[in-house]
């Protein structure tokens, strides 16, 4: 394992060369993997300090160096401030932790919630924290107590969001929990003086900090803070909520500007903590969704977290795989912070959540399969049970062990960059300005990532018009907001190449959602038209508004194009396919994958035959391609007693997982050029497994695998 260590004239050091301790900040190259689990602190541990507490850090520290585990992440005493008296003694353990880790060559980073605070405000409210949250070591004070708290002078009571209709404090019922607003200037210079402190009494290598964006939704927040941002940078006074000019209308740009603002303040107070950090520490922010059509009530997207962060992380919530046996459901959202991070030269973290080495090590390899860092974590304090039940269960580093160590032997098969010609363009802009349901962009874009991969079609994500060089293809569906800038360098694009494809309204609205007094592709002879539904503002903005869509039409060279019917337009070098449905509503008609299969330039290789129930994805790395194999479906048995609560819902939880085992002739590659050296790789098989050569067809022996595989094609 690789990590670039600051040191004399800028020297690079392999880590193995001596031990962390006192090496100074430590930041891992992108092409550099992580293998990261939840080191879980419990009420045991408020113990400190204990001798037996010494033994215990040390036995669990070397369980996870014997499972190949090389980076630790702290998960427990996550509401921070509730630990206000207490800090001196955790950041005591900690530091003891991170000693002990050090010498056995393992990062160790924090995790912390900045802004929430368990509030209980009864006998009920506390029995809901120990059913659902209990994994948080929830070391709350009493309502009256916390009423008294102060922190350099200021109550912490007065940093809370509050309501913009009541002006009460906001209350978030999951977590039982008050919120500290990320605007209240105070509280931004006593986290910043925390967040200090912790770094200096710890020495962690790096931080994750959770929960800076608006959990109340459009409810918050409405304090003296945030309405004197909205004036002073935007020359509005936030109105009541009974002013629907301004709540829920699509058409105020006033709204847009709050909804600009409440991204714009989750990107700030990120980067307020970096602006307190050692320079290059890592940094990432808790994120299960930058898609998702309610992120402008919450403020959370890592398309801005990132401009103050140097990591990325993916939150994979409920049960991996599904229930059903899939895990697909999510390669939208799992491709875009991949996308976010590609653009940005760092890593991704994938959090995937289980409780048996089973699932841990689909975690695992679905991690690799997409080419990202893995972090395994249990969340044993969902699972509504006594301690002395959730005690029997394994720890983390134990369950993930069998992935980690196969990849801590195989580094070599984790490289490169993904070798995908074709790129799904995710519109921001439509998404925040346009878009008020999840059926006015979102639904659409999911779907046409679904489409795409399960028609066999290796692509990415970007959030920006690209080059051809970067990608032949280019997938548009339903992107109604394009900026000038935006619509200048697809045509450039098409120009120079490259073919787009596009489904529903095209570029019609502005990066605002304005409606373009001239449309775009009126001078390439197509007009498009929008039927749109009629939405009645109001608040909570977009409440009970009922799933009906735009509806789009066109007309190109003076005729109508039919619904489901494809036109194609040259332009310079490239090529626009352009169809009026919507893929959300009309998927299985359009035959997405088929076009965008056709317009791919050929390859050097390619998969003439494929197993069946299989998703195959490629990555380059020099002379070798990496084509790794994930079984699309698995049948799932549940635990028998387990069942995690979660919101409003009990689920079930992942216990085993069965697999059909593959043929010896499944898989088939065709080459342009016969490469000099194929060989099969499967944590299933005892060694790897060197594949005959014979003509430009090559037959690929998958027999004894269930699981996962890596096959490495090396070039002449």
């Amino acid at each position: 394992m690789k990590l670039l260590v600051d040191g004399p004239g800028d020297v690079s050091r392999n880590l193995t060369d001596k031990p962390l301790e006192n090496r100074g900040n430590i930041m891992k190259k992108q092409e550099e993997h992580y293998r990261a689990v939840s080191w879980w602190l419990t009420w045991e541990d408020l113990e400190w300090p204990d001798d037996g507490l010494v033994d215990k850090i040390k036995r669990r520290a070397d369980k996870a160096a014997e499972a190949g585990v090389n980076c630790a992440i702290i998960f427990g005493t996550h509401f921070r401030w509730d630990y206000l008296p207490f800090w001196s003694r955790l950041h005591d353990l900690l530091a003891r932790i991170k000693e002990e880790l050090h010498k056995r060559d393992i990062l160790l980073f924090d995790h912390h919630s900045a802004v929430l605070t368990h509030r209980p405000r009864n006998a009920q409210d506390a029995w809901a924290i120990w059913k659902r949250n209990r994994h948080h070591v929830p070391f709350y004070p009493s309502r009256d107590v916390a009423a008294i708290w102060t922190f350099n002078g200021q109550h912490l009571n007065d940093w809370r969001m509050l309501d913009v209709e009541t002006g009460e404090p906001c209350f978030l019922p999951f977590y039982v929990a008050e919120e500290f607003c990320i605007n209240n200037s105070h509280f931004q210079k006593a986290y910043q003086s925390y967040v200090k402190r912790l770094v200096e009494e710890t020495n962690i290598d790096g931080l994750m900090c959770d929960d800076g964006i608006f959990y109340p939704g459009w409810r918050a927040c409405g304090c003296r803070w945030c309405r004197e941002r909205f004036q002073r940078e935007y020359g509005h006074i936030l109105p009541p909520t009974n002013d629907h000019s301004f709540w829920g209308n699509r058409d105020s740009e006033a709204f847009k500007d709050w909804i600009e603002m409440r991204f714009h303040s989750s990107r700030d107070f990120l980067g307020l903590v970096k602006e307190v950090l050692p320079s290059d520490f890592p940094l990432m922010a808790c994120c299960s969704t930058s898609e998702a059509s309610n992120l402008p009530s919450v403020g959370m997207t890592y398309q801005d977290f990132i401009q103050n962060t140097n990591m990325i992380m993916l939150e994979m919530c409920g049960c991996t795989p599904e229930l059903d046996g899939t895990w697909d459901g999510r390669i939208s959202s799992q491709l875009l912070h991949l996308g976010i991070a590609r653009d940005n030269s760092c890593p991704c973290f994938g959090l995937g959540y289980g409780f048996f080495p089973e699932p841990a090590f689909f975690i695992w390899a679905l991690n690799k399969f997409l080419g990202s860092e893995t972090w395994f974590s249990t969340l044993k304090g969902r699972l509504g049970v006594p301690n002395s039940m959730l005690r029997e269960l394994a720890d983390d580093p134990e369950l993930v062990k069998e992935g980690f160590l196969w990849e801590k032997k195989h580094p070599h098969l984790f490289e490169g960059k993904p070798d995908a010609q074709t790129a799904v363009f995710f519109s921001r802009n439509t998404r925040d300005y346009y878009g008020q349901i999840h059926e006015d962009y979102v639904r659409d874009y999911q779907i046409t990532c679904s489409e795409l991969m399960q028609g066999k079609i290796d692509f990415e994500v970007t959030t920006d018009v690209p080059s051809p060089k970067d990608w032949a293809v280019l997938v548009m569906s339903s992107v109604i907001c394009l900026s000038e800038d935006e619509r200048n360098r697809l045509e450039e694009y098409l120009h120079s190449g490259g073919a787009v494809i596009a489904t529903g309204p095209l570029g019609l609205r502005d990066e605002r959602a304005r409606l373009l007094e001239k449309k775009w592709l009126e001078k390439y002879g197509l007009k498009i038209f929008v039927d749109e539904p009629q939405r009645t503002p109001g608040f909570p903005p977009y409440k009970d508004i009922k799933p009906e869509i735009a509806r789009c039409k066109g007309i190109f060279n003076g005729r109508t194009v039919q619904d489901g019917e494809w036109i194609s337009i040259q332009l310079g070098r490239g090529r626009l396919f352009w169809c009026p449905s919507r893929i959300g509503t009309n998927a299985q008609s359009l035959g997405l994958a088929d076009i965008v299969r056709q317009n791919e330039p050929k390859k050097a290789y390619r998969v003439v035959k494929g197993p069946e129930g299989w998703y195959l994805r490629t990555f380059h790395a020099g002379v070798r391609i990496l084509l790794h194999g994930l079984p699309a479906k698995v049948e799932v048995e549940p635990h028998p007693t387990f069942r995690k609560d979660y919101i409003t819902t009990t689920e079930q939880i992942v216990y085993k997982l069965h697999y059909k085992e593959l043929s010896s002739s499944v898989l088939a590659l065709e080459f342009t050029r016969m490469p000099r050296l194929i060989t099969v790789y499967s944590p299933d098989l005892e060694e790897p497994r060197p594949v005959e050569l014979a003509g430009v067809t090559v037959e690929v022996d998958l027999s004894g695998i269930r699981r996962y595989f890596v096959v490495e094609i090396i070039s002449s």
